[in-house]
């Protein structure tokens, strides 16, 4: 299980006042934390699968990684893109 508030702290510390979160969209946050498999529409309609991630740098974006072992390529997430259900796993 992930804290999302131990990022932010993380990051904070690291980058300073560059640090911006602003485009972290945190109806995904309980989503990042839990490491729950979701299906989401995009904001094109599109509907796909996959675990929360978060971009590394200053001003990050949560990631919709459709695999544990993703590296690279994955789709990066918005406030538009909503949660359509948990998956069970």
């Amino acid at each position: 299980m992930k804290d999302f508030q131990s990022y932010i702290t993380r990051k904070e510390k690291e980058f300073g006042d560059k640090f911006d979160p602003s485009d972290l969209a945190l109806h995904f946050v309980k989503y990042y934390e839990s490491g729950e498999r979701i299906e989401i529409k995009t904001a094109y309609g599109e509907v796909k699968r996959g675990r929360i991630g978060i971009t590394t740098g200053w001003k990050p974006v949560f990631l919709l990684m459709s695999r544990r072992n993703t590296i690279g390529s994955s789709e990066t997430l918005s406030r538009h893109d909503k949660v359509l259900r948990t998956i069970c796993a």
